[in-house]
């Protein structure tokens, strides 16, 4: 509707081009979508994870 009335207004649409990161959303599967979100998550807290171990190495040291 809102597209009708910029149209009927004269407002020109300027077409949003694609990225790949849209285009997976838009039309990977579901198993596959969801394979992707849990390695980006398991990544994630690992990476997490790392900077808490390091931190509390640090505090070691510095509490000696």
């Amino acid at each position: 509707m809102i597209s009708k009335i910029k149209h009927f207004l004269g407002f020109k649409t300027v077409k949003k081009s694609t990225t790949d990161f849209s285009t997976f959303f838009h039309t990977a599967s579901s198993a596959e979508k969801k394979k992707l979100l849990v390695g980006v998550v398991r990544e994630a807290n690992k990476d997490q994870k790392d900077l808490v171990d390091k931190y509390n190495t640090t505090q070691k040291v510095y509490q000696q």
